[in-house]
């Protein structure tokens, strides 16, 4: 049970991450970078991750590595969201939906999401 409690909060702060809410929340490993490049686009619309897509060369090494972690993690789960309807949502709604469906991602997704949050590989 406490380990899917773990994995429900890593399902939440990772989508909540691979959606752009570590831009718009200035929370993770490049929010200084974030709000450096892009902190003058108001957020939603996906126009936060357009901006770090056009200005990625101006991130740091670190806020790279992040971003194509946490890139990866959304690929590995992307069947497994369409699987649940979450895909479609909004980013709270899309949260809120991986967070009801953490028992029914597949065991990649898991792991993924996991690493995502505690940093390991």
């Amino acid at each position: 049970m406490l380990m899917l409690k773990t994995l429900l909060i890593c399902a939440t702060i990772s989508f909540a991450l691979v959606s752009g809410a570590m831009a718009q929340t200035g929370r993770g490993a490049c929010a200084a970078d974030i709000k450096k490049a892009c902190g003058n686009i108001k957020p939603g619309g996906g126009r936060i991750a357009t901006c770090l897509k056009e200005r990625v060369t101006d991130l740091s090494d670190v806020c790279k590595a992040r971003l194509a972690e946490v890139a990866a993690t959304r690929k590995t789960c992307s069947a497994d969201i369409e699987k649940q309807q979450c895909g479609s949502k909004g980013r709270i709604q899309r949260v809120t939906c991986v967070r009801a469906a953490l028992a029914n991602l597949g065991d990649d997704c898991k792991a993924a999401i996991a690493a995502i949050v505690t940093g390991k590989k």
